[in-house]
């Protein structure tokens, strides 16, 4: 009975690991993308959903960063999150069962977002079992890759290893700035004191900046436990990497060169 059982999991498990990232998020964005948007910040939903009932986006259906999180990691989450290989069979078990035969009351959204949401439809005949297992592969992994591709992106593709060597090896400040593209002030500070010379030299001369768009991206080096979820803020860390000094809001050309200034006392 033992040996029977053993050979039973195997073959679900085999099944399964064909399942695919890449796969998984290519399938998400040609069949489910018109439904489900790409990632939207938590700050930006949670101003949606908690301060104006979802009238900031009007959103028919979860994001895909809300169905990741609902799916692994939210308070109705499927399947071990200790276990990451067995949650994605329990995730796709799961998927296949909603998405062929929806029923609200199954539902793993907190009702206070899923009452914004439309009914949906079956996706039977749409999106086939074996291309389920590919997109609950992508949605279990969705975090922890995307983690892994903001360090990546950083500075022209430059990990944050690589970073840090650089810093090092050229006795640099390293400043990071949190921005967003429809942040007024960040644009202010572009047009009116990154683009002149003074700055632009004195930067240059003494430090690797880092812009970091928060709508996409995660902060690197631990900042993120520091950040107060305000743009443009502007961290300072020391060539090894370890913080110094964090400034929240938009500065003068005046007071910018005054922080840069204050970065380089010994």
């Amino acid at each position: 009975m033992f040996k029977t059982l053993v050979i039973l999991v195997l073959l679900v498990l085999g099944t399964n690991l064909n399942a695919d990232y890449k796969s998984g998020k290519k399938i998400f964005k040609q069949k489910c993308s018109s439904c489900h948007l790409p990632r939207i910040s938590g700050e930006i939903l949670k101003k949606n959903f908690y301060e104006n009932n979802n009238t900031i986006l009007n959103l028919g259906a979860p994001t895909v960063n809300m169905l990741a999180f609902f799916l692994i990691r939210g308070p109705e989450h499927i399947g071990d999150t200790s276990d990451p290989e067995m949650q994605k069979l329990e995730v796709a078990d799961f998927m296949k069962d909603y998405l062929y035969k929806p029923n609200r009351k199954d539902s793993i959204i907190e009702n206070k977002f899923l009452k914004f949401f439309i009914t949906k439809k079956s996706m039977k005949g749409i999106v086939s079992e074996k291309e389920i297992d590919n997109i609950a592969d992508f949605l279990v992994e969705y975090k922890k890759r995307r983690v892994v591709s903001v360090e990546k992106s950083m500075l022209k593709h430059m990990s944050t290893k690589e970073l840090i060597q650089t810093a090092k090896k050229k006795n640099k400040i390293i400043i990071v700035e949190a921005m967003s593209k429809t942040c007024y002030y960040c644009k202010k500070m572009d047009k009116e004191v990154f683009s002149l010379p003074v700055v632009k030299n004195a930067i240059s001369k003494n430090f690797i900046y880092v812009k970091v768009d928060i709508d996409k991206t995660k902060l690197p080096l631990g900042l993120n436990k520091r950040y107060k979820h305000m743009t443009p803020t502007f961290f300072t860390l020391n060539p090894d990497g370890k913080f110094m000094h964090m400034y929240p809001g938009a500065w003068t050309k005046d007071d910018f060169l005054l922080i840069l200034k204050e970065n380089l006392k010994k």
